[in-house]
């Protein structure tokens, strides 16, 4: 009996903390968290525009081998 009352009043006792130390963490993470997002979202958006460009100019290269293979077909 004396052993459920400690884990009780221990369990109790750390739960306000608990929220208390959440919703300073989710206060203060906010900014950084919007901030991170956002330049994740740049960085990605860099790097899908660098592999687009490489696709192009492979897809260009590709157009004109077959073009020339074209005229030499004939």
């Amino acid at each position: 009996m004396l052993r459920t009352i400690t884990t009780t009043n221990a369990v109790r006792a750390f739960k306000p903390v608990q929220a208390a130390t959440a919703a300073r963490r989710a206060y203060s993470a906010t900014g950084f968290d919007n901030k991170e997002k956002a330049e994740e979202a740049k960085y990605i958006r860099a790097k899908e525009q660098e592999q687009i460009k490489k696709l192009r100019e492979e897809l260009a290269r590709k157009e004109k081998e077959i073009e020339d293979l074209k005229k030499n077909k004939k």
